[in-house]
């Protein structure tokens, strides 16, 4: 779930303008810390959440307890009333795959779902928004919170402002530069050593580090929801998959393999995070229609 950490709301005000500053400045320090491990190789590491139709109790667990799962199994094919989707361009990140290539991937696995991609504007329910390509992150998990259409990849409130109190080093999903984070741990511990700092660093990272990886998101959003609240209608749900990056890998070499692995996790509700051992499937994406449709928001 993203939040601001812990330390931010407890620290007193002038210690917290240290830190904003601080996370600023610092981008570019050496990790004091211990240094990044190796991710796993040959793994799809994948999350689902349906917020719209999992009872509360169900994702209560989910965001509490999540479950890790090795190899899960496919579940059962479960009948799923057909729906129409357009696709919207969310966030590309470093990618030489183009926007529309990751479309045609989708296209087929999506329709194992009973999702059918169309032209026609009378029929479309749902828009599902892509994000993908190569980026830093920590934790490749759907989050429980900031759901609305005016977030992305991370809420809105992270992704910057013209005031630096405004602006924190780390965000529990995506992590942060950890550079800048023991730096800014030194500090206030220099500053105040009775102040709870020392072992802020390693508390946040939690022995989860920022690392790189190849992200695929689709956040699906109810067409009917959208024209009645706009930028504050809330993802009926996100699927989110993720491969550590590997030596000379290219996000090309993987993504065909992530969506495949994914195709019975779309619009369901995983219990936890499932690793996947990357056998090096292939998919055929056949002659897939696809479509980007600007959607247009007031914001409310």
């Amino acid at each position: 779930m993203l939040r601001f950490p812990v330390f931010w709301v407890r620290f007193p005000i002038f210690m917290r303008s240290c830190f904003a500053l601080l996370s600023c400045l610092l981008l570019a320090q050496p990790v004091i810390g211990d240094a990044k491990p190796s991710p796993r190789p040959n793994e799809i590491i994948i999350s689902a959440a349906n917020y719209a139709q999992t009872p509360p109790e169900v994702l209560a667990k989910l965001f509490r307890a999540p479950a890790e799962l090795t190899d899960l199994p496919p579940p059962r094919p479960v009948a799923r009333p057909l729906q129409h989707y357009q696709f919207l361009r969310g966030e590309v990140f470093e990618s030489d795959l183009p926007y529309l290539e990751v479309c045609k991937l989708l296209v087929p696995v999506l329709g194992k779902k009973n999702l059918v991609n169309t032209f026609d504007q009378t029929k479309v329910s749902l828009v599902l928004r892509v994000s993908f390509g190569g980026r830093a992150w920590r934790d490749p998990f759907v989050r429980a919170g900031d759901l609305d259409w005016k977030h992305g990849l991370v809420p809105r409130r992270l992704r910057g402002s013209a005031s630096l109190a405004a602006t924190p080093a780390w965000d529990e999903r995506a992590g942060g530069d950890e550079a800048a984070l023991y730096q800014t741990e030194q500090f206030l511990t220099e500053l105040n050593p009775t102040g709870g700092a020392e072992g802020m660093a390693d508390r946040l990272i939690g022995g989860m580090h920022t690392e790189d990886y190849f992200l695929v998101v689709v956040d699906a959003f109810e067409v009917a929801t959208l024209r009645a609240k706009g930028n504050r209608a809330p993802r009926a749900w996100t699927t989110f998959i993720a491969v550590p990056c590997q030596g000379k890998t290219k996000f090309s070499d993987v993504a065909a393999a992530m969506i495949a692995k994914a195709a019975p996790y779309f619009g369901e509700t995983l219990p936890g995070k499932a690793r996947f051992t990357d056998r090096e499937g292939t998919v055929t994406p056949g002659e897939p229609r696809v479509i980007e449709e600007n959607v247009r928001l007031k914001e409310k």
